[in-house]
């Protein structure tokens, strides 16, 4: 068994829109804060996913070089994001509980069960890992779970990036480069066998993560899809999607309502992680979490929504 180190977590207030920094409106989301992370420990960044817990208090993260992140969420009296406490990092272990390395550590997609086990998804040596509930998390060697069937095809760098245990207990996954024709393959099932779908993205975008709404939220069941893309012309870009949750079933052609669009000049980067909880006046909460890729040019942001009637 391998413990966390402790990890001091800096948090800088960033604007949603630098040029206009009063402005807080992005399509249907109302901006509550937002941070840029930055850590001295050497293993911090490159974070690919995240689950923040119903309450909005606990956030769990995990990076592409097997590497998980977790603290606590901190508030400021308007209830805009503002820190992150008692931080800890650790390290993803394999079957025989010795600690992932290399491209064996490129964990993209993270799905946590009610009773705290947690699915993880790696590409380049394409798989998914449960692991059970511990604390630390990630500290018990995990089991495999079957992949469908198509996912050998999906392309080295192009693995399953939106993973997500729906109530009531169903998996439903999303693969980033896997296309049929203009639309993105995904899957849903029990764990051990799967039915396709398809996902529509935006022109350019592709999927890099899902969050379903918990109970007590404005659309209890419904999914969100986080979308990316890069282009040389525009830079960074990120997309928000709403799926209705009776429309995700096996051979759906599945195409969100958009909710917002993020793109330069406002505050946007490498977007793959996103999480709904509920806030303490009952509002629904969408936060979002960049991958900095350990670039000096990248940055970790954590940006926080409200979800508007």
């Amino acid at each position: 068994m391998f413990a966390a180190d402790a990890l001091v977590i800096q948090a800088a207030p960033v604007p949603l829109h630098p040029n206009e920094p009063e402005n807080r409106a992005l399509g249907r989301l109302v901006y509550r804060g937002g941070l840029v992370l930055t850590a001295s420990h050497g293993e911090f960044g490159g974070l690919s996913d995240l689950n923040v817990s119903p309450d909005g208090r606990g956030l769990l993260a995990i990076s592409d070089r097997g590497h998980w992140v977790d603290g606590e969420l901190l508030y400021d009296a308007q209830g805009r994001v503002a820190g992150i406490a008692k931080g800890r990092l650790g390290t993803l272990l394999d079957f025989y509980g010795k600690p992932l390395r290399g491209l064996a550590g490129d964990a993209e997609a993270l799905a946590v069960y009610p009773d705290g086990s947690a699915l993880v998804s790696f590409e380049r040596r394409h798989r998914l890992w449960l692991y059970p509930p511990s604390d630390p998390p990630f500290i018990h060697p995990p089991r495999a779970v079957p992949l469908p069937r198509r996912a050998a095809e999906m392309p080295e760098n192009g693995g399953i990036e939106g993973l997500l245990r729906l109530a009531g207990g169903r998996l439903f996954a999303l693969s980033e480069e896997l296309m049929d024709g203009r639309d993105t393959v995904g899957w849903i099932g029990d764990g051990i066998t799967w039915d396709e779908l398809r996902y529509r993205a935006g022109r350019d975008f592709k999927p890099t993560g899902l969050a379903q709404f918990p109970p007590g939220t404005r659309h209890p069941g419904d999914v969100l899809v986080l979308e990316r893309r890069f282009t040389v012309l525009d830079g960074p870009g990120a997309r928000i999607t709403r799926l209705r949750r009776s429309a995700i079933r096996g051979g759906a052609a599945l195409e969100g309502e958009e909710l917002a669009i993020l793109r330069q000049p406002s505050t946007v980067d490498n977007f793959e992680g996103i999480a709904i909880a509920r806030g303490p006046r009952g509002e629904t909460l969408v936060y979002l979490l960049s991958d900095d890729n350990f670039s000096m040019w990248q940055r970790t942001l954590l940006l926080m929504f409200e979800l508007t009637p």
